[in-house]
């Protein structure tokens, strides 16, 4: 079996089963910061390999890197603003150092070593986060990437949390 078809297994196991917690959890109750960044990051993997598509909000046809972070949000209990630069200015600064699963990252794609906003991801832990790539749809990165690091403004995290 080729890596691809491989990686596409497991990324649909590794789906199904955070579906399944997401599925079971009781959602009538009132959940603690801490249950929402979980649900955050858990629900990055059910999106895994789902196609780019530019404006779009649907992960039936695809989704744009602040789509896929908006309805995360969203399936966490968390509304964000539709897009990269509106979620950037409605965030908190977090310092290197409390950075946590589920805080958001900031890059300028399209201009790298300025502060223009043109992309989003999702830091789900140890070093990677989970973001819509145009190359390779929801996906998981490393952050260490040379290629990100000269295009991350910065991490930060929706207010409360």
């Amino acid at each position: 079996m080729e890596k691809r078809g491989l990686f596409y297994y497991n990324s649909l196991v590794a789906a199904r089963l955070a579906l399944a917690l997401i599925l079971f959890a009781a959602p009538a109750r009132a959940i603690s910061v801490q249950e929402a960044r979980d649900r955050i990051v858990a629900g990055t993997l059910k999106y895994l390999n789902v196609p780019y598509l530019w404006g779009s909000e649907h992960p039936k046809t695809g989704l744009d890197c602040s789509s896929f972070v908006r309805l995360v949000y969203r399936e966490a209990g968390v509304n964000l603003p539709r897009v990269s630069r509106d979620q950037y200015k409605s965030s908190v600064l977090v310092p290197p150092r409390q950075v946590l699963p589920g805080d958001m990252i900031f890059f300028a794609m399209k201009r790298p070593g300025t502060a223009r906003v043109d992309h989003i991801g999702i830091y789900v832990g140890r070093g990677y986060f989970v973001h819509a790539g145009v190359s390779h749809g929801v996906h998981i990165e490393p952050i260490s990437k040379a290629y990100y690091q000269d295009r991350l403004i910065r991490v930060l995290k929706y207010p409360g949390f």
